[in-house]
């Protein structure tokens, strides 16, 4: 019993039309392969280099010492519609561009709240009255609608996982210790700054002239010369 009957199949010259066309299938289906697989190396690089951006200035000194001076604020007392506008604004603005870019596509939204998940939702319910009050002054509800867009969809996230959402006291309890993080990240930055300079004492020739004697009197390296000649 013949499986494959290949009587009358050619290779080469006429009749082969159907192995020539084959060949360029499969060679065709290669490139294309390949050409996905770079395209989605790429794309794994670009989207490491954003993420490696993203939490470059999210832990930036500048943004630590915003983040310090909206939470000692905070931590005395301050009405959360009195915070320090200069430090609120840095935060919020960043977090508002962070969720713009996400609503349309241009960063990946999972990859933001698994690095930023729970710090977004923390800072929401820090500015969210500052927030809602702008926007009832402004009649404008669009105010950092893509910071609020990030808080809500992250504690999504975590409630479709099975993770508690944190509340005020939990946040209140972390406080102090959240104020002991930026001062150290903040010292950390000055010391790195900071360039050891070591003196090393050089003796110097000195000459003194005496008015009275007309005479130089020579010391320092000058006279141990003199003396070694």
């Amino acid at each position: 019993m013949k499986l494959i009957n290949t009587d009358g199949l050619a290779f080469i010259g006429p009749g082969s039309e159907w192995f020539w066309t084959a060949i360029s299938g499969i060679v065709l289906a290669v490139t294309f392969l390949a050409i996905y697989r770079q395209l989605r190396l790429q794309r794994d690089a670009a989207a490491t280099e954003q993420l490696n951006n993203l939490l470059n200035e999210w832990s930036s000194e500048r943004m630590a010492r915003a983040k310090l001076t909206v939470l000692l604020a905070i931590e005395a007392g301050t009405d959360p519609l009195e915070l320090p506008d200069r430090a609120l604004s840095h935060i919020g603005y960043f977090l508002q561009r962070v969720g713009y870019l996400a609503q349309r596509g241009h960063m990946d939204r999972r990859v933001i709240y698994a690095h930023l998940g729970d710090q977004i939702q923390d800072w929401w319910a820090y500015l969210r009255p500052r927030v809602l009050a702008v926007r009832e002054e402004d009649h404008d509800p669009g105010v950092w609608q893509g910071f609020e867009w990030l808080a809500e969809g992250s504690a999504a996230s975590d409630a479709q996982r099975g993770v508690r959402k944190r509340d005020d006291a939990d946040r209140a309890k972390w406080l102090p210790q959240l104020i002991v993080h930026f001062q150290q990240a903040i010292a950390l930055e000055e010391t790195l700054r900071t360039v050891p300079v070591r003196l090393t004492a050089t003796p110097i020739p000195v000459t003194i002239v005496r008015p009275e004697q007309g005479a130089p009197v020579v010391t320092g390296l000058e006279a141990a010369g003199r003396r070694d000649g």
